[in-house]
C-alpha cells in the first residue's frame, strides 16, 4: 500500500514539475516589436541583403517595404464596414476597435500578408491587442501598428495577447504632425 501511495505522489510531483516548466516557457516567450522606419531606413542606407534576421525570424525587407509603401490590393475594415479594392488583397487595414469582428467580417483571408492596425486613443493604447483573430490568415506574416499616441516597443509587447511566433510585429508613431 505504501508503494502505491509513494508511486502516486511521485507521479503528481513529476506531472506538476513538467506542467510548470511548460507554463514558464509560454510566459517567457519574447515578443519583439520593431520600429519600422528605422528598420527600412537602415536597410536602404547600408545596402543590406534582402532578408534580415530579427531574433529568431527573418524578414524579407523588399517585400515588407513594398507592402507598406506601394499601392496593393487591400481590404479596409472600419466601423463594421468592409471595403475591398483590387483582386486577391494582400493588405488589411483596420483599427483596434474592430479587431473583435475580424474573423466574422473578413472572408478573403487567404492572400493577406500584412495587417495594419491603427491605435488612435490612450484607451486603445492601454488595451490588450488580441492577435487570436489572425490565426485563420494562412499567409499573414506582418502585423504593423500605427500609433497616434506616444509609446515604446516594450509597452506594445506587454499589451499583445495570444501572440503567434509566425508573425513579425512592427510599429510606428504617427501623430499626424507633418509639415
Amino acid at each position: 500500500m505504501k508503494q502505491k501511495v509513494l508511486f502516486i505522489v511521485m507521479l503528481v510531483f513529476i506531472y506538476s514539475s513538467v506542467f510548470s516548466q511548460d507554463t514558464k516557457s509560454v510566459q517567457n516567450e519574447t515578443i519583439v516589436v520593431t520600429e519600422i522606419n528605422s528598420l527600412l531606413a537602415s536597410s536602404r542606407t547600408s545596402g543590406s541583403a534582402r532578408t534580415i534576421a530579427i531574433p529568431s525570424k527573418s524578414v524579407e525587407l523588399q517585400r515588407l517595404n513594398d507592402l507598406v509603401t506601394q499601392v496593393q490590393s487591400s481590404i479596409y475594415f472600419y466601423q463594421s464596414e468592409v471595403k475591398t479594392f483590387g483582386n486577391s488583397p494582400t493588405n488589411l487595414y483596420t483599427d483596434a476597435s474592430s479587431l473583435g469582428q475580424i474573423n466574422n467580417s473578413i472572408t478573403e483571408k487567404q492572400n493577406i500578408e500584412i495587417v495594419t492596425i491603427l491605435i488612435n486613443t490612450e484607451h486603445e493604447l492601454n488595451s490588450v491587442i488580441d492577435l487570436a483573430p489572425f490565426s485563420n490568415f494562412p499567409n499573414l506574416k506582418y502585423l504593423y501598428f500605427i500609433y497616434n499616441v506616444n509609446t515604446t516597443s516594450e509597452y506594445i509587447a506587454s499589451h499583445i495577447g495570444h501572440y503567434d511566433s509566425r508573425f513579425n510585429l512592427f510599429y510606428k508613431i504617427d501623430k499626424g504632425d507633418r509639415n
